[in-house]
């Protein structure tokens, strides 16, 4: 089995925290439009013939594009993949390009899966953050999707942010909880490089929230998601049973994806390889029928990293019967600090985070890479 993630990069306008690629020049959705899909011709063999199982439109901003947009690309894949054997087809919206046509012909292209950046439903630290919406208008955006057909809502949450305190997002949360989504993927707040919100920053216009408020806010969230029915099945991730992302889930699990559009990324099981972040070299490339990307061939340690990085993000951990006995050996070595102080869990065959730990991954992880 194997995903496409088709990129978007089109905004209204830039929110302040943002740090992946996305343009306003909104006047190329057309021709962008068409160089997906002659994309799609010109990589049709990198996927090897695996049947796709997910399909995602992520960005940027996908509900920019039109509906008969999406719809092009949605069966410019099926020419040239087939989706006979598609399980989600996903697309990113944001509340405020929700109405009740959009959706309902997102629902003719076969598109089962919203995903929402809602971010919080508190308008002062919305208007901060630079998003076009407002909580009422989210909360109508999840009442359209449903009404219109889609049975599977996402919706983005962010904590962490300057000005918020831990009951506002109790309310967050309960609110998300009230309006009745499927999935909630949450995020503790990052300066990203190059983004308006380093700038204020490092000028001291902004104060981010200190690293015990951001845990407490961590926990509130695991203990209050946990008792409303929701599985924590990723550090960043939670749903009801049977509602996990499994585009996202497959980029854990090692499942090979082609990525479609400028700045995406694509992976193979041996190399990645990604497109320029930059609109008129993606679209001129395109055109002149010679895609242009960087690519990286993995090592076996790049792939051992990788495995390790990925399978402790997920609440099932990493299978040590995957590995060698060498490197099973290895591991273990660098994670018995971590077993002795309950921060990893070694479950006969399986070694994974505690829920404690959790909220300081990246260093765990990071100590056990070879």
């Amino acid at each position: 089995m194997a995903g496409i993630y088709v990129h978007i990069p089109f905004c209204a306008r830039r929110c302040i925290y943002c740090g992946f690629f996305s343009t306003v020049r909104e006047d190329e959705a057309a021709r962008y439009v068409n160089a997906l899909c002659r994309e799609l011709e010109l990589r049709c063999d990198y996927l090897d013939g695996e049947p796709v199982r997910t399909l995602y439109f992520g960005g940027g901003t996908p509900s920019r594009l039109t509906s008969a947009q999406i719809g092009t690309v949605i069966s410019a894949v099926r020419s040239t993949f087939g989706l006979d054997s598609l399980e989600e087809l996903t697309v990113e919206c944001n509340p405020d390009d929700i109405t009740p046509s959009y959706v309902s012909a997102l629902v003719t292209h076969g598109v089962n899966r919203i995903s929402m950046g809602v971010q919080t439903f508190n308008d002062r630290l919305l208007r901060f953050l630079h998003r076009r919406h407002t909580a009422a208008q989210a909360l109508d955006a999840v009442r359209i999707c449903r009404d219109s057909g889609i049975g599977n809502i996402s919706i983005d949450l962010m904590y962490g942010l300057p000005g918020q305190t831990l009951d506002m997002f109790r309310s967050d949360l309960q609110t998300a909880l009230q309006a009745g989504v499927q999935h909630i993927s949450s995020y503790c707040l990052s300066y990203e490089e190059g983004s308006p919100l380093l700038s204020l920053k490092e000028q001291g216009k902004v104060q981010p929230v200190d690293d015990e408020l951001c845990l407490k806010m961590f926990t509130l969230m695991c203990d209050t998601l946990r008792d409303a029915g929701f599985n924590h099945y990723e550090i960043s991730n939670f749903c009801l049973e049977g509602y996990h992302s499994r585009h996202n889930s497959s980029y854990w699990d090692g499942t090979p994806y082609l990525g479609l559009g400028a700045a995406a990324h694509s992976y193979n099981r041996t190399s990645r390889q990604w497109s320029p972040a930059n609109l008129d070299t993606y679209i001129q490339s395109i055109e002149q029928g010679t895609p242009a990307f960087e690519i990286e061939t993995l090592s076996p340690q790049d792939l051992f990293n990788e495995k390790v990085m990925l399978s402790l993000r997920t609440a099932r951990g990493l299978d040590l019967q995957t590995l060698s006995s060498a490197l099973q050996k290895s591991l273990l070595a660098s994670a018995q600090p971590f077993i002795e102080r309950g921060q990893l869990i070694q479950d006969r065959s399986t070694l994974r985070l505690s829920e404690s730990a959790l909220f300081i991954s990246d260093s765990i992880i990071s100590s056990l890479f070879e």
